[in-house]
């Protein structure tokens, strides 16, 4: 009897019956200082086993270190976070040049980003991954497609390392129509 039940728990095992709660695709990730505090948000799509309707949530993350800001959302996750599709890093005006540095060391050890995501400014991060998607399932992808179409911009990670971070990276902006690109 013990080697039935042996064999019939092993082969729900095996063929993958176990209930999973969501995981967590990143398309982009949000990083904001405000009030020596980071506001840290990352655009998840959040994918279900058991549903095959996909969702969109923004994870916010506030703490005194980066690090710390980081965890909060990760302690919100049932699942780890897929963060191999984060095509977008979105850099808010409250982050200094040292703190840019800080989030693009961060990213850079963090093996599963990808280094040839898009690093762009904005006003704030948070708001500006907030708004509804123009032409895909989020807003870092629509993002990802407007710098695709404006490639004169040197502001991929990889890219920005050898600058040392210092390069201008181009702006993106909300409008009653969506998103802006420009400069500065």
């Amino acid at each position: 009897m013990k080697k039935v039940f042996l064999i019939l728990a092993l082969g729900l095992f095996l063929c993958g019956c176990q209930k999973r709660g969501p995981e967590y695709l990143v398309s982009s990730m949000g990083f904001d200082k405000e009030n020596d505090s980071y506001k840290v948000c990352f655009e998840s799509v959040i994918i279900n086993s058991e549903d095959t309707k996909q969702s969109v949530k923004l994870l916010k993350g506030e703490g005194k270190t980066l690090r710390g800001a980081i965890m909060r959302i990760e302690k919100q996750c049932t699942q780890p976070l897929l963060l191999s599709h984060c095509g977008v890093l979105v850099i808010g005006d409250g982050i200094t040049q040292n703190e840019l540095s800080e989030v693009a060391k961060y990213c850079v050890k963090n093996e599963e980003i990808t280094l040839s995501a898009f690093l762009i400014k904005t006003e704030n991060a948070q708001q500006l991954l907030s708004v509804k998607p123009v032409s895909s399932l989020t807003v870092g992808f629509d993002i990802m497609g407007l710098l695709e179409q404006n490639k004169h911009y040197k502001n991929r990670l990889f890219e920005l390392t050898a600058t040392n971070y210092t390069a201008a990276l181009p702006r993106v902006s909300i409008n009653d129509g969506g998103l802006i690109f420009g400069a500065g």
